[in-house]
């Protein structure tokens, strides 16, 4: 496995706590900003736990 450096790292998922580079797909909530992967943004069903907002794919 290659090493990946930190800078190309954006964050991590709010719900599994996985990481989240530039190169990967992921889901953002417009109105709180968290973070989330592809298969946490689809057990929610594309819905932000928060504040129930539609989540935004990058």
């Amino acid at each position: 496995m290659a090493y990946v450096p930190k800078s190309l790292m954006l964050g991590r998922c709010w719900r599994c706590g996985k990481r989240i580079y530039k190169a990967d797909d992921y889901f953002t909530c417009p109105k709180c900003g968290s973070m989330y992967c592809t298969t946490c943004a689809k057990k929610q069903r594309g819905k932000c736990p928060i504040d129930g907002s539609e989540l935004i794919p990058h």
